[in-house]
C-alpha cells in the first residue's frame, strides 16, 4: 500500500507545483529562506537593543536596563537626527531627478544605431562600475581648492576661480550631489535603455500611419508606456540616495559642520563615536518606517500604471 501510494502523491505534488501561480513562486521560496534565516535574527536583534538603553562603554548588552520606548522619544527630540534625516531626503530630492533626466536623455541619445554606439554605452555605465569610496577619494582630489576642477572655471571663464567646494556649507553638498549624480546616472542609463528596447511596436507604427509626428509619438504613446520603467527607476535610486554614506564621508567628513551629514553618516557616528546603541537602534528603525512608507505610495503606484495600461491594453 506504501509503494502504491508513493507515485501517486508524487505525481500529485508535481501537478500542484506546475499550477502557474505556484510554479512562479518556488524560485523565490530558496531566497527568501536565506534571507530571513540571515537578516530576520539581526532585525528581532535590533528591536531588542532600541528597547534597552545600552552603551558599548557600560558592559553586555543582555545586563543593560529595558527602557521601553525611551530611545524613540530621544530620537524624535533630537534635532540633530531630524535634520540629518531631513537633509537625506533633501540630497535625494535634488539627486534622483538629474539622474532620471540624464540618464534618460543618453538613453535617447544611444536608442538608434550608429557608429561607435557600444564605445558611448560602455563609457556611460562605467561610472556605475567604479567602488563608491573611489569615487569619493579621486573627487576630494579634483575639487581641492587649487585642483583641477577650479583651474577648468578659471580657464573657461578667463578669471581666477577658487570655489571652496569642500569646505563651504552650499558648495560642499552641491559636491555631494554631484558625486552622487556622476555615478548613479549610469544607472538610470541602463534602465531607461532596457525600457526603450522594449517598448512594443504596434502602437508607435499605428501612431505613425496616423500621421502623428515624432514628438506626438514620444509624448502620447512612448512615455506613458515607460511609466512603469521611470516608477523602477525611481524607486530603485531613492532608495539608494537614502542610504548615503560614502561621499559626505570620503569627500567632507560630513562637514563643513554638519552641512553634508546624511542620516547614515549620524547613525554610525550615534553607534560608534557616541556609542549610544540603543539611540542608534530606534533611528534606524525610524528611518526604516519612512522608506518602508516611501516605498510602500511608490509600489502602488507602479501598479496603479501597469493596471491601466493592462485596462488599456485590453480595450
Amino acid at each position: 500500500m506504501t509503494a502504491a501510494g508513493t507515485p501517486a502523491a508524487a505525481d500529485g505534488l508535481r501537478r500542484w507545483l506546475e499550477r502557474e501561480r505556484v510554479f512562479k513562486w518556488v524560485p523565490f521560496v530558496p531566497v527568501q529562506g536565506l534571507f530571513a534565516l540571515l537578516l530576520l535574527p539581526n532585525f528581532l536583534l535590533l528591536v531588542y537593543l532600541s528597547l534597552l538603553s545600552w552603551r558599548i562603554t557600560r558592559g553586555a548588552w543582555w545586563s543593560s536596563a529595558f527602557t521601553g520606548l525611551d530611545a524613540f522619544q530621544r530620537a524624535l527630540e533630537d534635532t540633530r537626527f531630524l535634520w540629518a534625516l531631513g537633509r537625506t531626503f533633501a540630497f535625494a530630492a535634488a539627486a534622483v531627478p538629474l539622474e532620471l533626466l540624464l540618464g534618460f536623455g543618453l538613453a535617447l541619445l544611444c536608442r538608434r544605431s550608429f557608429h561607435g554606439r557600444r564605445f558611448y554605452t560602455s563609457v556611460f555605465l562605467l561610472p556605475m562600475m567604479i567602488v563608491p569610496a573611489v569615487v569619493g577619494y579621486d573627487l576630494s582630489m579634483l575639487l581641492i581648492d587649487q585642483g583641477p576642477f577650479n583651474q577648468l572655471l578659471s580657464l573657461l571663464t578667463g578669471r581666477t576661480i577658487t570655489v571652496r567646494w569642500l569646505s563651504e556649507y552650499t558648495p560642499a553638498q552641491l559636491a555631494v550631489i554631484g558625486a552622487d549624480v556622476w555615478q548613479w546616472t549610469a544607472l538610470a542609463f541602463l534602465v531607461f535603455t532596457s525600457g526603450l528596447a522594449g517598448l512594443p511596436e504596434e502602437p508607435i507604427r499605428a501612431a505613425r500611419v496616423m500621421g502623428a509626428s515624432r514628438w506626438q509619438i514620444f509624448w502620447h504613446v512612448e512615455l506613458p508606456l515607460l511609466k512603469p520603467v521611470i516608477a523602477i527607476a525611481v524607486i530603485l535610486r531613492s532608495m539608494e540616495a537614502l542610504k548615503i554614506f560614502d561621499y559626505p564621508m570620503l569627500l567632507t567628513q560630513a562637514g563643513p559642520g554638519n552641512a553634508t551629514e546624511t542620516v547614515a553618516v549620524y547613525l554610525w557616528r550615534v553607534g560608534w563615536e557616541f556609542a549610544r546603541v540603543s539611540d542608534a537602534a530606534a533611528m534606524s528603525l525610524i528611518l526604516l518606517v519612512a522608506v518602508a512608507l516611501y516605498s510602500l505610495v511608490a509600489i502602488r503606484i507602479l501598479r496603479r500604471e501597469r493596471q491601466r495600461l493592462a485596462e488599456e491594453g485590453a480595450a
